[in-house]
């Protein structure tokens, strides 16, 4: 979407070493309506535009400022083409130092970018452009003999002026600068191929290049008071002051708290500002935003896609502004993309060497190892025909191959990166990073800041809210958190706020200019869906009245009244969970029944699976798109579609660039058309007969959602079969929507998620449940909605799906007033925690410090390829919690008492599940394997006898780490402690000869599986 133009003052503040800051403007242009820039040379040797004196008809250009030159044009450039070729161009701007009323400095010269472009549509307001200011906010220090590139110090303290300035005597030694004219002149030449080279050198020779930019620069320029003109400017481009980001200053900045859910699907985030009054947190609120730093003119402020792409940020020709004496400028501190823009950059790849990028990082937290097949970087939107490493700098310099932050490790060890094999875990630092570099700009962005007041006082991140998943094992838990904290480190260094080699969260010595925020790591999204309820009743429905909330809410057959259970179902893109908590009064022993009174949580019951609403897409995709695909296929003579459909969207071993072709398709076509039934499903009416109509591909994705190279890998594969004559086009494949039919699928128990569903419903039935409340934006389906309320776990009234729930305007998301995306529930709901936390919610005490989860890990054992643990494949059984960490079972007596050990004939993987009973889905924890010593040992192992070999391992676990114990939390993680075997022949060493590693991807197996949006295998076996 297109970011909201602000109306700026007359002169506008910029936070100094706030990283790349953004101004937006808007602009009504015809092109054919504007006059065309007359030019003609001067003494210098360049051009320049002349202005147009109407009253006295004659044209002129000022050497010096109010001296009036006349001049006759000697060739004119019209506007058309001007704004054609620098449509979307990043171009050097010069924007100076001002002394009123007319003199401008010489620079800085190489801090302030601009890019026009034209919009595809008008905005609603009928602007045609958008202009894109940008500003490299760092300063520079002022050394004598040096260039004047950027603010210094002295610029700050005594408040100078920085203007555009656009007269010919303002920039003549400006495009005189030899970087500058480069820039410009191979602007040109890249706009103008269609061209030959004889036509070109002559408009070179009469710089051509340069009018282009001067007639852009008029579109920005005031009349002078020469010209007797009343004109305006298309836009009016503020004076801007910049100021210290110095906590230690005399103006102390405004701290900023940063909630993050980051989902496996979509992540949301909403930042609070702490003005110092009671209750402003709940009022000084917004949420997180996203720039598209490939296009510059859109922001997201929705939830955004978890995704995640390596993609440089590029503001111009950085080759031609280093030749400014300024090799930094405008450097971007982190190296991958995400949200919409990193989807865009996926669905658009076009190399086959390595990868670019993941569906999730959160999906692979776990696997810490050297990913083999190295990263690249996506130039999807550049011009070239290689896709280098990923690595830049800065923040490639602070990394070593495999993404871990230089500063964690040994100092022997801090090898900067040199091959790009990051860990696919490592990727979660990348993309926290990111987000992280936006928030940071968004808080001190001058647009923010005018909405939020205080316009003149800079801002500064306080503290960072992760939510996490409720069946989330804390081994990945942990993970998660030195992400986080390794994503600030390294972004504090990118931004240089932090200097030296050191970790920034402990050096003692050096103390970052700007204060490192703290992190918390603790909350669950479903308990914070349940918050979002439980405040908005209390305090919007029963004007701050607990009790009588509590007391209408409870069953009738309740004695107790002023204790109530809800309980939660919250369906994201990864994982599904329940959570049930109590929620009870605390008066603190007094009697009375008034409304100041603590709420205390405990919680009851906890857990999650990985099936949810990528599940469903899956579902709908293989059950509703392919069957269309393989009509089409059948239809253009293809004889086995089966066959064809394992090759172009099975899991059919194909080359490496079949396989990036093959993720293409799904990227382009089928999830696409998944998404867009079930987002016409959501809308579906069980009791209104629907229409079912055929349309075609084109139709629901548009005439360019498909890539060339994709449309010729279907095309190819076409005519493979069935010869050149081939007329088959993906576009016009048709397909109908059968809303009726995907109902009756999720009703009939046809959908995968149904099938965990009733399980959870079974255990809400089994607590005196008061209400039960439906999270995440799955539970927007009519399906999901329905199965529940068929398995009836409470009376319909008292399940209640949070879309369309009445929050009021507190709710930072809502629409008229209520949730329109139950996706929001969870970083909200993280917001009250925290405000909660720190006292700053009136009317409202509830006990966010109560609020602690409980190991889910009771029961451990060999899990099978459905996901189950059979009772016999139990290891260890009822898993108590002591001193930390999970306590496993002791058997037999004596000295004899030890652990159970494990019985190995080869890789397997470890599972968990909460409850007894065979039947509940258990969910990966650990893969153990051989290394590639142990292997060769066990292959030549003969055991007692001759009988085959066998190993006996077992485990002990890790203690907790500093911020588990920090959060009271549990350590699950496990190690091998030693090994038992039948061979004579062969010793066996623990540490050399098994690894355990982690691994909670349900369906990874043993080997190194992609998760279907990461391989684009989507047809069934």
């Amino acid at each position: 979407m297109l970011p909201e133009v602000t109306q700026f003052e007359d002169t506008v503040t910029l936070v100094s070493d706030t990283g790349i800051q953004f101004m937006d403007f808007a602009l009504r242009l015809d092109p054919r309506k504007e006059p065309a820039g007359e030019f003609a040379p001067m003494i210098s040797g360049l051009i320049c535009r002349l202005a147009y004196n109407e009253e006295k008809d004659f044209f002129f250009y000022e050497p010096e400022p109010e001296k009036v030159e006349k001049a006759k044009p000697v060739f004119s450039v019209d506007m058309k083409s001007s704004l054609e070729l620098l449509d979307g161009v990043w171009l050097p701007t010069p924007f100076f130092r001002f002394m009123p009323p007319h003199r401008f400095d010489e620079g800085p010269t190489n801090w302030s970018r601009m890019r026009l472009v034209k919009l595809a549509t008008p905005d609603i307001d009928g602007n045609t452009h958008r202009l894109t200011m940008a500003f490299d906010s760092r300063v520079m220090p002022k050394r004598d003999g040096t260039a004047y590139l950027a603010p210094n110090e002295e610029d700050i303290s005594s408040g100078v002026s920085f203007k555009l300035a656009t007269k010919a005597s303002e920039t003549r030694w400006f495009l005189a600068q030899p970087w500058v004219n480069e820039w410009l002149l191979e602007v040109f030449n890249e706009g103008n191929t269609h061209r030959s080279r004889e036509e070109l050198d002559i408009d070179i020779r009469a710089n051509y290049h340069l009018a282009h930019y001067l007639n852009l620069l008029s579109l920005l320029s005031k009349p002078s008071a020469a010209q007797q003109s009343t004109a305006r400017p298309k836009v009016e481009i503020p004076e801007l002051k910049v100021v210290a980001n110095d906590s230690n200053g005399l103006v102390k900045p405004i701290p900023v708290d940063l909630v993050l859910d980051v989902g496996n699907s979509r992540t949301c985030g909403i930042l609070i500002e702490n003005h110092g009054q009671a209750g402003s947190g709940l009022k000084q609120n917004y949420v997180l935003e996203l720039r598209d730093l490939i296009t510059p003119e859109h922001t997201y402020n929705l939830p955004f896609e978890s995704r995640v792409e390596f993609a440089q940020a590029y503001f111009g020709k950085d080759h031609c502004s280093v030749k400014s004496g300024r090799h930094d400028a405008f450097q971007w501190a982190t190296i991958a993309r995400v949200g919409n823009e990193a989807s865009r950059l996926a669905s658009r790849r076009r190399g086959t060497e390595g990868s670019t990028g993941l569906s999730s990082p959160k999906r692979y937290l776990w696997d810490e190892n050297a990913y083999g097949h190295g990263w690249r970087f996506n130039c999807s939107y550049i011009k070239t025909d290689n896709e280098p490493y990923a690595t830049a700098a800065p923040f490639s310099h602070l990394i070593n191959e495999t993404g871990e932050a230089l500063y964690s490790l040994e100092e022997d060890d801090r090898l900067p990166v040199f091959m790009p094999r990051y860990s696919r875990s490592s990727l979660m630092t990348f993309m926290l990073a990111e987000v992280l570099a936006q928030a940071l700009s968004q808080i001190n962005s001058p647009a923010q800041r005018s909405r939020q007041g205080h316009t003149r006082v800079p801002r500064q991140l306080n503290s960072i809210t992760l939510t996490v998943p409720p069946g989330m094992p804390q081994a990945e838990r942990s993970i998660l958190n030195e992400r986080m904290l390794q994503a600030i480190g390294l972004v504090w260094k990118s931004l240089g706020w932090h200097a030296g080699e050191e970790d920034p969260h402990q050096d003692q010595a050096l103390s970052p200019r700007t204060p490192i925020p703290s992190i918390r790591v603790e909350w669950d999204e479903a308990s914070c869906g349940q918050l979002v309820y439980l405040y908005t009743e209390v305090n919007e429905n029963f004007a701050g009245h607990p009790e009588e909330f509590f007391d209408t809410i409870a069953r009738p057959d309740k004695t107790d009244r002023e204790r109530i259970t809800l309980a939660t179902i919250d369906i994201g893109g990864g994982t599904t969970d329940l959570v049930i908590t109590d929620y009870r009064l605390d008066r603190a022993g007094n009697t009375g029944s008034g409304s100041n009174v603590h709420i205390v949580p405990e919680q009851r019951f906890r857990d999650g699976f990985k099936v949810a609403g990528d599940d469903i897409l899956l579902d709908v995709i293989q059950d509703f798109i392919l069957p269309s695909f393989e009509k089409a296929l059948q239809s253009a003579g293809v004889k086995a579609p089966d066959s064809l459909m394992s090759r172009l969207c099975g899991d059919e071993s194909v080359s490496a660039q079949d396989m990036i072709l093959r993720q293409q398709l799904n990227l382009q076509v089928f999830a696409p058309l998944g998404l867009a039934l079930l987002k016409a499903y959501e809308h579906y009416d069980p009791q209104v007969p629907q229409e079912v109509t055929p349309q075609s591909y084109r139709q629901l994705l548009g005439d360019n959602a498909i890539s060339k190279t994709v449309l010729d890998y279907v095309n190819a594969a076409v005519r493979r079969d069935v010869g050149s004559q081939s007329g088959f086009d993906v576009y016009e494949a048709p397909i109908s929507f059968d809303l009726q039919k995907l109902h009756a699928a999720f009703l009939n128990d046809q959908i995968n998620i149904t099938k965990i569903l009733g399980a959870l419903c079974e255990v809400v039935a089994h607590y005196p449940c008061d209400v039960l409340l439906l999270t995440g934006r799955p539970s927007r389906l009519p399906g999901i909605q329905a199965f529940i309320r068929k398995v009836l776990p409470l009376p319909p009234g008292r399940i209640l799906a949070l879309q369309n729930y009445r929050t009021g305007g507190w709710y930072p998301f809502h629409k008229n007033g209520r949730i329109d995306d139950p996706k929001s529930t969870a970083s909200v709901g993280a917001m009250l925690c925290l405000l909660c936390a720190n006292h700053s919610v009136p009317n409202f005490y509830f006990r966010a410090s109560a609020l602690k989860p409980y190991s889910t890990v009771k029961h451990i054992g060999v899990i099978d390829l459905n996901n189950v643990i059979k009772d016999a494949d139990v290891l260890y059984r009822d898993i108590q919690s002591e001193d930390y960490k999970i306590k496993l079972p002791v058997i037999g007596v004596g000295d004899t008492a030890d652990t159970p050990q494990l019985e190995m004939r080869g890789d397997l993987r470890l599972g968990f599940r909460q409850l007894a009973a065979d039947r509940w889905a258990a969910s990966p924890l650990y893969t153990l394997r051989f290394t590639k010593v142990g292997r060769e040992k066990f292959s030549r192992a003969i055991g007692d006898n001759g009988s085959a070999p066998l190993l006996k391992v077992r485990f002990e676990v890790k203690p907790a780490d500093k911020y588990t114990r920090k959060q009271d939390l549990v350590s699950d993680l496990l190690s091998v402690r030693d090994i038992e075997s039948n061979c004579n022949n062969v010793n066996f060493n623990p540490r050399s000869d098994l690894v355990l590693e982690l691994n909670t991807m349900l369906d990874a197996g043993l080997n190194d599986s992609k998760y279907w949006l990461d391989s684009g295998s989507v047809k069934r076996k």
